[in-house]
């Protein structure tokens, strides 16, 4: 982390993970806790809704953002997108509160009883994972470890289509979506005009394929970044300290989010109607709290709707951690900020 020359820097308790940065495993808890609390979200939320569930109403229409996630992977959905079953829901909920609290406890462990530093670990083969921010190397092996799960993640989802299936809304039922690899057909997505365009995605087999190519390209660079050492050119091409590092994180979670809102806004596929709601439109004109009658509201505040604002909120405000942690990386001080608008101002 950038300290402007301070020799040591006391971090406060909502610093949230400044105040690990010189910790490697104690840095690792803080990720696992964060995770428990992703988990925790998910499973609170997923019963939260299931109690307020109305088999009367559209899924969508009921501010729910857990439940029409699980519909469209084929959990509890019958003909039509008619929800059949919603205990398995109830079971998805209390699995993700399970892995809550095992997370939790893995994060306590490493807080309380565990090493700071994973170079302190009394196992050999912990040791080799504690990093400094400068060295590449170590970072671009546990990088190749964190991609490795992440294909294994993508293979697994694959898996699931091919034999359980997703709900697909073209023919209104839930049917197995094994992928057709076709990798010229894969990149004409990209080289579609104006670029990768969601609506050119009209069918599951083409997801599937795509979520294959992820977990193929994941595996590999996995393996790559765990077995060869980063190339000299990286160290030309990229800042080696705790703010670049993480604000090369944000970019990348910040162009994901804004891709996400994109996808979910327009896309009817992977985002089925009956669980969604209608695409959204982007309009121009008089705001629906200003005009002569309600219709211009009706259908605005759907599943999809709610969605696709976190993931543009989210992406934003990840974009503003990109720029702010960018330029502490590259040596700006904000503290400085005050002083360099001085030199512009007008003399009293």
């Amino acid at each position: 982390m950038q300290t402007y020359g301070q020799p040591k820097v006391n971090y406060p308790w909502y610093a949230g993970n400044a105040r690990y940065t010189g910790f490697s495993a104690q840095f690792l808890a803080a990720h696992i806790g964060q995770i428990a609390s992703m988990c925790f979200f998910a499973g609170t939320f997923t019963i939260f809704e299931l109690t307020r569930y109305d088999p009367d109403l559209p899924l969508y229409s009921q501010n729910f953002v857990c439940l029409p996630q699980l519909a469209r992977e084929g959990f509890g959905v019958g003909s039509g997108g008619v929800i059949v079953d919603t205990y398995v829901y109830f079971a998805i909920g209390m699995i993700h509160l399970f892995a809550a609290a095992v997370f939790a406890s893995g994060a306590l462990y490493h807080i309380v009883t565990g090493p700071k530093n994973f170079a302190d670990s009394e196992f050999p083969g912990v040791k080799r994972f504690h990093f400094e921010w400068d060295d590449f190397a170590t970072q671009g092996r546990i990088l190749g470890h964190h991609l490795l799960f992440l294909g294994a993640g993508a293979f697994l989802f694959t898996f699931w289509g091919a034999t359980h299936g997703f709900y697909d809304p073209s023919i209104g039922e839930v049917r197995a979506v094994i992928p057709q690899f076709n990798i010229v057909r894969l990149f004409k997505y990209g080289w579609a005009i104006p670029g990768f365009n969601p609506f050119f995605v009209d069918n599951l087999e083409d997801v599937q394929m795509g979520h294959l190519f992820v977990a193929f390209l994941f595996t590999i660079g996995g393996v790559f970044h765990i077995l060869i050492k980063p190339w000299p050119y990286t160290d030309r091409l990229y800042k080696k300290n705790a703010d670049a590092i993480l604000g090369y994180a944000l970019g990348g979670l910040a162009f994901l989010g804004f891709n996400a809102c994109y996808f979910a806004a327009v896309n009817e596929i992977t985002f089925p109607p009956e669980f969604f709601g209608p695409a959204l439109e982007l309009k121009f004109g008089v705001a629906p709290y200003f005009a002569d009658t309600l219709d211009m509201a009706k259908g605005s505040h759907s599943s999809r709707f709610w969605i696709c604002n976190f993931h543009y909120f989210w992406g934003f405000y990840c974009l503003q951690g990109h720029l702010f942690h960018a330029l502490r990386g590259m040596g700006f001080d904000f503290r400085n900020v005050p002083k360099y608008f001085e030199q512009f101002a007008p003399e009293v």
